[in-house]
């Protein structure tokens, strides 16, 4: 079978697909559940690395949704219409974790204090941006939401890349003869 794109074409195509899919979940949040799931269904149509994206799915997805379903649980952030966090949150941590093979992927080669404040840094400015456009409220002491999601994310993101490098090693031999 052809692929689509080669692996350097599907980088890019990773990278901005993740950008326009966290806007429109964050912008959209319910009313685009329908086009994020088309657009998890297409990446795997896409993708020159499925097992491993399965893989990512599984393992990150379920580590990012089980905190932020903790920090919903303990108030630090909420939803208007949820008690849990929404779907469109748990379709966007699907995204997120497959683009860590990907568009993403660029994160492995940071030095890990680097990887630790880039997540400290953008995974709290990412929620931070979804309160202002009001896909989540923040807990009334702004700071404190700010410092949780902070801490969590310069511990998280060193611990994702190392999952998806270590997801895409134990299934590079299934990638090799799935792609050829």
């Amino acid at each position: 079978m052809n692929r689509l794109f080669s692996k350097k074409q599907f980088y890019w195509v990773s990278f901005i697909w993740f950008q326009a899919v966290w806007f429109l979940a964050v912008a959209y949040t319910d009313q685009a559940i329908y086009l994020l799931l088309l657009s998890l269904c297409m990446h795997f149509l896409v993708s020159p690395t499925r097992a491993s994206d399965f893989l990512n799915l599984l393992v990150i997805s379920l580590i990012g949704i089980s905190g932020d379903t903790l920090l919903t649980y303990l108030g630090i952030f909420t939803f208007s219409e949820h008690y849990f966090i929404p779907v469109w949150l748990i379709l966007l941590w699907a995204h997120f974790a497959v683009t860590l093979n990907h568009g993403l992927s660029w994160l492995e080669r940071l030095p890990v204090y680097a990887r630790i404040v880039f997540g400290a840094v953008f995974g709290t400015l990412s929620y931070y941006a979804g309160y202002k456009i009001g896909a989540v409220n923040l807990h009334s002491n702004l700071l404190l939401s700010l410092f949780s999601l902070s801490v969590i994310w310069a511990a998280l993101l060193p611990v994702y890349t190392v999952l998806a490098s270590l997801n895409r090693m134990r299934c590079d031999g299934h990638i090799k003869e799935s792609t050829h």
